[in-house]
């Protein structure tokens, strides 16, 4: 057998697929086709089963969530479909009553995690962004504020905190390494530098304050909701945050930033936020310095996400021009 490491993309992706049909075989459906869908942090594949269901089976990445962040996703989708009728992606329990499956094959290193999901209709946001569809949003957010706020975890439950820039496991400053240095200009690095040193003490000092931190989604843009029939369906729980509504609420205004309608959509999403759940105090200085912590993290990523010959240098270079007007 090839090793896998000398597998092309594609040979990769059909041996993935084996891997996931082996996983099935713990959940309670039939499985009829599986077909592959993309690769971003996670590898999915759709699923029809016999009976017309149709789901997605993700193959979670080791270098970009932990076991213990797969938990909290799956502890907060079940209180979710139990307590709200939240329109969220609904995890299947596999026949044991468990949500995430531990596979092994010959030819594939290392055990995967994996989880099966109920199909979410519609397109992604993104084809749809208006001021009706980001006060919806804004009032589902409130929502899922609500309801995190009042839920115990367990003691084994511990989400990620968003206390410095780079917050995820094992995360570290790529952009200084002598692996991936030679990606940055030593202009860029020093921009780097600045930007950290000073966000690092804000994400600090949120969780200094006297509050309580809760589960927030941590990831709620236009490519994690989908729409259908005009209503929105949130996708992707993986990059769960103890944290802070003002952290959410950034988060998915981030993505907007450079909309003509910015103001407009805001405004949207703020009052329909408000309409379920006061609004936080939360000032446009604030916005920007969790989008510049944004903007570094992404930077600092793209020299593992990307290949240097699919265009890494030139991400890197549009997010330090950026970085350098919000520094200013």
């Amino acid at each position: 057998m090839k090793p896998y490491e000398k597998l092309t993309f594609r040979g990769k992706i059909l041996r993935l697929r084996k891997l996931c049909i082996q996983a099935l075989e713990d959940y309670p459906i039939d499985v009829a086709r599986v077909r592959y869908l993309t690769t971003e942090s996670t590898t999915m594949y759709r699923v029809d089963a016999t009976d017309g269901q149709k789901y997605v089976i993700r193959l979670y990445s080791e270098a970009d969530s932990s076991l213990a962040e797969n938990k909290t996703e799956m502890f907060w989708l079940a209180a979710l479909a139990k307590d709200t009728d939240l329109r969220v992606v609904q995890p299947v329990a596999r026949k044991d009553g468990e949500y995430i499956s531990f596979v092994s094959m010959e030819g594939i290193p290392n055990e995967k995690r994996c989880a099966l999901y109920k199909w979410v209709p519609g397109v992604p946001l993104e084809e749809h962004v208006s001021v009706k569809t980001y006060h919806q949003l804004g009032t589902i957010m409130a929502g899922l504020h609500n309801h995190a706020e009042g839920m115990k975890l367990p003691g084994e439950i511990k989400p990620k905190r968003w206390d410095k820039t780079f917050y995820f496991p094992g995360e570290k400053a790529d952009y200084k390494t002598a692996e991936f240095s030679h990606l940055y200009t030593p202009e860029q690095i020093k921009t780097l530098d600045r930007a950290v040193a000073y966000i690092d003490p804000f994400l600090a000092a949120i969780y200094k304050k006297n509050a309580t931190p809760f589960v927030i989604h941590g990831d709620l843009h236009f490519w994690n909701i989908h729409i259908h029939r005009g209503k929105l369906y949130v996708l992707d729980f993986e990059d769960m945050v103890m944290g802070f509504a003002e952290q959410d609420i950034a988060i998915s205004l981030y993505y907007l930033r450079n909309e003509t309608l910015y103001p407009e959509l805001a405004e949207a999403f703020k009052t329909g936020y408000a309409s379920v759940r006061m609004w936080p105090h939360l000032p446009e200085r604030d916005i920007h310095l969790f989008w510049l912590a944004r903007m570094v993290n992404f930077a600092n990523y793209a020299a593992i996400a990307f290949r240097e010959d699919d265009g890494a240098r030139e991400y890197i270079s549009a997010r330090c021009v950026e970085i350098e007007k919000y520094l200013s």
